[in-house]
């Protein structure tokens, strides 16, 4: 929306940024709620207002399904901060990363592992983007400004207000203009003063991730309080924060990759991505299934592609309705075969494809292994059908099929490997 001049109306308080408040607020000509994030120029620091007007110019460059949308900028009076300048930003209600685990943990829980390696894997995404794309080092990676949508299945990166961009040259000085972001999730060559680099967010990412697990900051030990207490032991210390005993080890691995202090041996935001921890997003939560049928709940996912403006962060298969009215099929066959009715008659027509995606669909046309949705294949394809078929037969069939990953309708079942 750049900088055109709409009315709108501010609405309750719903946060603090780094350099000043986030509103809650509604564009009286369209009735769209959108974030406006103000600072006074009256009355706040000059770093304050600098600050803003770095995150507009910044935000303005960046287009990202993983960044918080920019959605405009202005200046407006008001009626007891007096002049202000104004970001506006998409809204995002699900509230933050930060909010949601120490919601967890009051209840005595702690966020899903699944659920932690969804959010990770968006911001590494954002990461990704900012670092090899748009050229920026976001300084201020933290659960709080993670923020998640409406169904808490998406999350964002937001809150540029300490982000520099890579090609900027080195300043003079001591070095204490470069210290930026919140101590406790601080790299250790930011907190000695030296200059932010991309590598500086990946370490971020590793406390953030330690603090989705833990519902609380890394460090546990150290005064939130005290900052240069922290930024001394963590610049100096030759420590790294404390992996969470319940982390998977293949989380723990992902935040060994994270924590070196030796900022060139750090994994790349592209690196991670392809680390077990962020690479897949379908992950079996619960125990293994004890038979074929107890698979309703499992989840299956192809891999997406990652550079897609449309991909999605997802908690859960969204295939989840399409399995159980599948698995209610199969127990109704294998009831109706074990019954003593007599001989079942199969249909071979009005087959349906369930689920395929659109990828493998065209390597199976092209490879021959499955011809067409309603006519019997060849090659690889094996039809299981005919009176005579048996309960077993039927669930030796589902079970090959799920594990092969591609199941068609069980009026007739046909298998592709």
């Amino acid at each position: 929306m750049g900088s055109d001049v709409r009315s709108w109306v501010k609405g309750s308080a719903i946060g603090t940024g780094a350099f000043g408040a986030v509103n809650l607020a509604w564009d009286e000509s369209t009735g769209h709620a959108f974030a406006v994030k103000s600072v006074s120029l009256s009355s706040s620091p000059v770093a304050s207002v600098q600050s803003l007007e770095r995150e507009i110019q910044i935000l303005r460059s960046l287009r990202s399904p993983y960044v918080v949308a920019y959605l405009g900028d202005d200046t407006s009076q008001e009626p007891r901060a007096g002049p202000c300048r104004n970001l506006h930003l998409e809204y995002m209600p699900g509230g933050t990363v930060a909010e949601s685990a120490a919601a967890a943990k009051a209840k005595g829980r702690s966020l899903d592992e699944v659920q932690v390696r969804a959010y990770a894997r968006c911001v590494a995404r954002a990461l990704r983007y900012l670092h090899d794309v748009a050229g920026v080092v976001h300084c201020d990676v933290k659960g709080r400004n993670v923020l998640l949508g409406r169904d808490r299945r998406v999350a964002k990166l937001a809150d540029f207000g300490a982000a520099v961009r890579i090609a900027d040259g080195s300043r003079g000085g001591d070095g204490r203009g470069w210290v930026r972001g919140t101590p406790l999730w601080m790299a250790p060559e930011v907190a000695r003063g030296e200059r932010p680099t991309p590598s500086s967010d990946v370490w971020s990412l590793g406390c953030t991730v330690i603090e989705m697990v833990t519902g609380a900051p890394p460090w546990p030990d150290m005064r939130t309080n005290d900052a240069a207490g922290a930024m001394l032991r963590i610049g100096y210390g030759g420590e790294t924060p404390e992996f969470p005993a319940r982390l998977s080890n293949i989380g723990q691995d992902f935040l060994a990759r994270c924590f070196r202090r030796d900022a060139s041996e750090r994994w790349t935001a592209e690196q991670l991505l392809r680390h077990p921890f962020l690479a897949k997003e379908g992950v079996i939560t619960g125990p293994s299934p004890r038979g074929v049928l107890d698979w309703a709940n499992t989840e299956f996912h192809d891999d997406d592609d990652d550079d897609s403006i449309k991909e999605r962060c997802t908690v859960s298969s969204s295939y989840d309705h399409q399995a159980e009215e599948m698995m209610d099929c199969a127990r109704g066959r294998v009831r109706e075969l074990a019954s003593d009715r007599g001989a079942f008659r199969w249909c071979s027509d009005g087959w349906e494809l369930i689920w395929c995606s659109e990828s493998k669909e065209e390597e199976i046309g092209e490879e021959g292994a499955c011809e067409g949705r309603g006519e019997s294949g060849d090659g690889n394809a094996a039809v299981i059908g005919g009176a005579g078929v048996t309960a077993v037969m039927v669930v030796w069939a589902v079970s090959v099929c799920l594990e092969w990953g591609r199941v068609w309708s069980l009026d007739v079942i046909t298998c592709c490997h």
